[in-house]
């Protein structure tokens, strides 16, 4: 690793912190006290890929190394060492000003979180939010609440739910909705497809057999609606509950699916799939996750939001 700073001028670095995620600057944070990557994500109630992940975003945010390898941990360069004050002083600001001396703690908190989250989601939140939550010390627990498609927000506005994931936000008083990831669609079949091999024409898209999801899911993904701008048609032969079971069934059949393009990387593995570009155009829509306004300021859930952000971050790099 390269010991020596950036030579970008500093008002470059200025105009960039501007810009830069509050959330990086605590991990930035963490990672100065600490001398440590590792330290800095246990600290933090992170897994320590998510940590140097967001360390990598910070470099390239001011165009320097910000903390080298030194004995066992990490010390700042000189140009980390001038952030480091403006940094603390910053933040520390912003924690008397919201008041956030009860910061959520997992591994003594009791709490129990309740998520709505699409079936395809669930493989990208549930196992790095687990491997934070399963924690011998820790009473915290989660569950995973399935959307009512036809009133999706519901949930949120009465209490049942704490937060959500979810491609198609409405204005609903009362919620706050945050971008924090981009969704786009591909293609899987099963490994030894008889007929598709690493390239799924529109010819074969049209002729191959289809598992889907219930149309109420498939109208919130927009899919039909694309199909039907790129005058393609589908062969729907099996229409699933959740997305589990649309990942075994292509996994054991001919039939092919379209799905997000994150979940199927997840999947692929684990099912042995074969992931092929969509032969249409799907634009990327947004992922948003959502939130009740009147409890913006929970130590909890403003803990767990920012756990969802920094998985979501780690997976777009």
């Amino acid at each position: 690793m390269n010991d020596s700073p950036s030579d970008t001028p500093n008002g470059a670095h200025a105009r960039d912190l501007r810009r830069v995620d509050l959330n990086l600057l605590v991990i930035f944070e963490a990672i100065h006290k600490t001398g440590s990557v590792s330290q800095a994500a246990q600290t933090l109630g992170m897994s320590q890929p998510t940590v140097s992940n967001a360390l990598n975003r910070l470099r390239a945010q001011f165009s320097d190394k910000l903390f080298v390898r030194f004995d066992r941990g990490v010390r700042p360069t000189p140009f980390a060492l001038s952030l480091a004050g403006p940094i603390a002083e910053a933040l520390n600001t912003l924690r008397g000003g919201l008041q956030l001396e009860a910061d959520f703690d997992v591994r003594t908190a009791n709490r129990h979180f309740r998520l709505i989250l699409h079936d395809y989601s669930v493989p990208s939140v549930l196992p790095p939010l687990l491997r934070i939550l399963d924690h011998p010390e820790s009473s915290c627990s989660v569950e995973i609440i399935t959307p009512d498609w036809m009133r999706p927000h519901d949930g949120l506005a009465s209490g049942e739910a704490d937060l959500m994931l979810d491609v198609y936000p409405q204005k609903t008083p009362g919620l706050v909705f945050e971008p924090v990831a981009e969704a786009e669609a591909v293609c899987i079949v099963r490994e030894g497809h008889p007929t598709i091999g690493h390239e799924l024409t529109r010819e074969l898209f049209e002729a191959s057999g289809h598992a889907v999801l219930k149309s109420q899911i498939q109208r919130r993904l927009q899919v039909p609606h694309m199909l039907m701008a790129e005058s393609l048609t589908r062969r729907e032969v099996c229409v699933l509950p959740n997305a589990s079971d649309l990942a075994t069934t292509v996994s054991i059949s001919n039939l092919i699916a379209v799905v997000p393009k994150r979940y199927a990387k997840l999947v692929a593995p684990i099912y042995r799939l074969r992931v092929l570009p969509a032969p249409f155009d799907y634009p990327k829509l947004k992922m948003f996750l959502a939130w009740p306004e009147d409890k913006a300021n929970d130590p909890g859930l403003r803990w767990i939001r920012n756990v969802i952000r920094s998985i979501f971050g780690k997976q777009d790099t």
